[in-house]
């Protein structure tokens, strides 16, 4: 009897410990997809208006761009704020570097226009 116990409990400590590892390995793909390939993103705010909505949408960000320096200007790219570091902020670029970008300082009180370039 004794050694019979033995062995179903070893089978059931093995079971667990397979179980484990395919748990352990489903989390290690998930962060390798999410730091390497996408990531999922709530943006929610005027700042993207019309293409994102208002009250919130969920996106999945691709991260194979940047890393190819892929991104040209039109595209969208997630950045952290500078206001609040914790906080990431979806941008659209508008220019890479060496380009013109021309905008109006203050469209609220005047049509007074600057250049830099970035």
């Amino acid at each position: 009897m004794g050694l019979r116990k033995l062995k179903e409990l070893m089978s059931i400590a093995k079971e667990g410990l397979d179980k484990s590892f395919m748990v352990a390995r489903f989390f290690c793909a998930l962060h390798v997809i999410n730091a390497y390939l996408c990531t999922p993103a709530l943006t929610q705010g005027p700042s993207m208006l019309p293409t994102f909505s208002l009250t919130g949408d969920l996106i999945l960000a691709e991260r194979i761009s940047t890393r190819f320096g892929k991104v040209v200007p039109g595209d969208i790219v997630l950045v952290r704020s500078s206001e609040n570091p914790r906080k990431i902020v979806a941008k659209r670029v508008k220019g890479m570097e060496g380009d013109s970008v021309t905008y109006v300082v203050d469209p609220n009180n005047s049509d007074r226009r600057d250049t830099f370039v970035v």
